[in-house]
């Protein structure tokens, strides 16, 4: 599961340094590591719900100038947490804990407003939520679970030197479950209609602050 995560994040990694290279001559370029607190949420499973606690979270994040106030980030985040399962069934009542790593890799972008050394910002990003469990420490094998996953955050960059500062943020973590896909036709007074849609849920919703160092190169 590490080379596959690893894989993603060297792919998507280099898709960033070429558009970082393509952009260089012209914004800046910002590099910012981090860690924080990260809150846990229930996942409703089709057996049973799987409520994951609180743990600690650490990543990273690279943004590409695109103008003087807009980004575009990639960003990798892993928490190392447990869960215990619920199940439904009345047959298998007992609950069983599991431990698991969380990694969220994301791609968006970032609005921000300049106001001397402070910079509050905004941030909305699409990718993958990738749930790897830990066997070593399971009662039962598990399989990875990779989920597509939305976040949107907000914040603040405080610049100590032009090259130098602090990001803190806080953002919503929201992996999707793909429900199904459904199709109809009716017809009405106003006459015939088709139409379709696609089902997803949220499950396991989730919230994160975290700060770190920023470090900003700029070409010119």
């Amino acid at each position: 599961m590490k080379n596959k995560i690893n894989r993603i994040f060297i792919a998507v990694l280099v898709v960033c340094v070429m558009i970082s290279v393509q952009d260089l001559s012209a914004q800046a370029i910002e590099i910012n590591g981090f860690a924080g607190y990260q809150f846990g949420g229930t996942a409703r499973l089709y057996d049973g719900d799987l409520r994951i606690n609180d743990a600690m979270n650490y990543g990273g994040k690279i943004a590409v100038g695109l103008s003087s106030s807009t980004y575009a980030e990639i960003s990798y985040m892993r928490a190392d947490t447990e869960g215990r399962f619920h199940p439904i069934s009345i047959l298998d009542p007992v609950s069983e804990t599991y431990y698991f790593s969380s990694n969220y890799l994301h791609v968006g972008g970032l609005q921000q407003v300049k106001m001397g050394p402070i910079s509050p910002f905004a941030t909305i990003g699409v990718g993958l939520a990738i749930w790897s469990p830990k066997d070593d420490l399971n009662p039962r094998a598990l399989n990875t679970k990779t989920q597509f996953s939305a976040t949107f955050g907000a914040g603040v960059k405080i610049w100590l030197t032009d090259f130098l500062g602090i990001r803190i943020q806080g953002s919503m973590l929201m992996p999707m479950i793909y429900n199904g896909f459904g199709f109809g036709c009716g017809i009405s007074s106003g006459g015939s209609s088709c139409g379709s849609n696609l089902y997803t849920r949220i499950t396991p919703f989730q919230g994160e602050f975290s700060g770190g160092i920023i470090f900003k190169f700029s070409p010119n």
